[in-house]
């Protein structure tokens, strides 16, 4: 019998959400809107979609494996090329990362709640994550951060801000963090919300790239307000020195050259972007006040969707069910390590106040069973 390394025992595979189609069977719903995977309702941007067409002539031919993204990133954000890395979306390279610095029974931190990758990629090469509790507010605690890092740690990865919560730790907090942390341990700082963010929360929200230090990593994407989830085109920012180990364990021909294509024009497209965070600041701030009317608890998010704590397991369950059979995907987060939560994601206006209309109705009937 084949076995694969007994330490991959311990680790969860990533269960995705389920689909529109099989949603819309399982409950026979003729209309059903996913707002489970925090993807942008608008779509992606017309260049990108040309740039794919344009680059879909010479598919027989191996992709550059993101040289011309690299080129272009380091232009966009006034760096060496020697300081980024390109991969299949910031969830491969936090993969990429434990496979460069991480062995068996390493040290490494981050905290209940975070996005689920971390964890995953740990156990995939033998380390157990340390995980502190969140604050009771949904966010990183960074004084047990700073706690639970010591000399031997080797990654402390922080999710800013974080998915599922939404949470952030702001500028003073996280500089305060990175003093406290050895120089020896790298601080990976995913920012796959950052332009939601910047948006949402510009006096207080620390931009990574003006924090590198020659321990800080950046990871960010393009899956979310570029709206290329499909494609898995991400990256990562930091020294060289570090950068040029990551280069050791990148596979040649990653990222894909139709993502890159689409990656490329879309980074020139701001007013694709500035619609894009523009829907979702109209969509939480809806999504928000709804919630907090009928009683909901919720995180305070500054990302593109918003988590709200049902209480116990078994409202969490029954949340997303009745959202379910009116046509709304929701993300339940036992598998987060958040069993009394679901997560929601913005969408278009129409169905930003459709969700709005149909959460008052659930209220409704909840206070009405109680009474």
């Amino acid at each position: 019998m084949i076995r694969g390394l007994e330490h991959l025992r311990n680790v969860a595979a990533y269960t995705p959400g389920a689909s529109v189609e099989q949603i819309s069977r399982e409950y026979g719903l003729t209309h059903v809107e996913k707002l489970a995977s925090n993807e942008n309702p608008l779509g992606s941007a017309p260049s990108a979609r040309a740039a794919v067409l344009g680059a879909m002539q010479t598919v027989q031919v191996y992709g550059d494996g993101g040289a011309a993204l690299r080129t272009r990133l380091a232009q966009h954000h006034d760096v060496s090329e020697q300081s980024i890395v390109v991969g299949n979306g910031s969830d491969a390279l936090i993969h990429q990362v434990m496979r460069t610095f991480v062995q068996p029974s390493d040290h490494v931190v981050s905290s209940h709640g975070a996005f689920v990758s971390f964890s995953i990629a740990a156990r995939t090469v033998g380390a157990e994550p340390h995980l502190v509790p969140l604050t009771a507010d949904y966010r990183f605690d960074v004084q047990a951060l700073a706690a639970a890092c010591g000399p031997e740690t080797k990654v402390l990865y922080i999710a800013n801000p974080n998915n599922p919560t939404g949470t952030f730790i702001p500028r003073d907090e996280l500089t305060w963090l990175l003093d406290q942390v050895a120089s020896t341990t790298l601080v990976i700082l995913d920012e796959a919300y950052v332009q939601y963010a910047a948006a949402l929360a510009p006096e207080s929200y620390p931009d990574g790239l003006t924090m590198l230090r020659p321990n800080v990593m950046v990871l960010r994407t393009f899956s979310k307000a570029y709206g290329l989830a499909a494609y898995r085109i991400g990256y990562a920012v930091g020294s060289p020195e570090v950068m040029a180990w990551m280069q050791k364990t990148k596979l040649p021909f990653d990222p894909n050259a139709l993502g890159c294509a689409a990656a490329i024009a879309a980074l020139d497209d701001h007013a694709f972007v500035e619609d894009t965070v523009q829907l979702n600041a109209r969509g939480l701030q809806l999504l928000h006040g709804t919630l907090a009317e009928h009683g909901y608890v919720t995180s305070t998010s500054i990302a593109n969707f918003v988590m709200v704590d049902c209480g116990s397991t078994e409202a969490a369950t029954d949340f997303h069910r009745s959202l379910l059979e009116r046509g709304f995907i929701t993300r339940p987060l036992a598998g987060f390590g958040l069993p009394t939560c679901v997560r929601i994601s913005t969408g278009t206006d129409d169905q930003n106040h459709r969700l709005a209309h149909t959460l008052g109705e659930l209220s409704q009937q909840i206070a009405s069973r109680i009474v």
